[in-house]
């Protein structure tokens, strides 16, 4: 990924690297408060696995893989991230984590995804953007289509949650109508 920042009214986004895997993001990987709805509770997560993850994004072409930091108080709150791309088909797929607790509910995640989604249409020149989360994730859920998504498909039973029970996901995108 290029060195691309954007800034938001309360945000900076700019390239996760490996220097920005903290304690502190290696353990909202790992509270389940915080991992309920994403894949990487399904192992536990170390300095070692975050920052492979983080190197093998980077390299990459098809992932844009940025840090969310609240222009106010310089915090590293979450990650954001759009890929893989399907240039063919003008199509990413974008996914995130507002891993600081006390940044939950106060729009960020809102904020994050219009403006990451309105770089991969200008910067990219994506036509869709698309994303999902679980049935029970109403945060996410709301986050995303107060940022413009709209609801295409409801997947019946198709996750496992984190207490084992088989659960529906929302599947949304947004056009890019320009």
């Amino acid at each position: 990924m290029t060195g691309s920042v954007i800034a938001t009214p309360r945000l900076h986004l700019a390239p996760l690297t490996v220097a920005d895997v903290s304690d502190a993001y290696v353990g909202w990987l790992n509270d389940p408060a915080i991992n309920q709805y994403l894949e990487t509770r399904l192992s536990p997560q170390d300095h070692a696995s975050c920052a492979a993850f983080v190197a093998a994004t980077a390299a990459d072409p098809q992932s844009h893989l940025f840090k969310i930091v609240r222009q106010d108080s310089k915090a590293h709150i979450g990650n954001i991230k759009i890929g893989p791309v399907n240039a063919h088909h003008g199509a990413g797929a974008l996914s995130l984590l507002i891993g600081d607790k006390a940044s939950h509910g106060q729009g960020y995640a809102t904020e994050a995804i219009a403006a990451v989604t309105d770089w991969a249409f200008g910067t990219l020149g994506l036509h869709r953007v698309e994303a999902g989360c679980y049935d029970a994730n109403l945060g996410s859920l709301r986050a995303f289509l107060k940022a413009g998504y709209v609801v295409e498909g409801f997947f019946r039973q198709a996750r496992v949650d984190a207490a084992g029970r088989r659960v529906g996901m929302f599947w949304m995108a947004r056009l890019n109508d320009a």
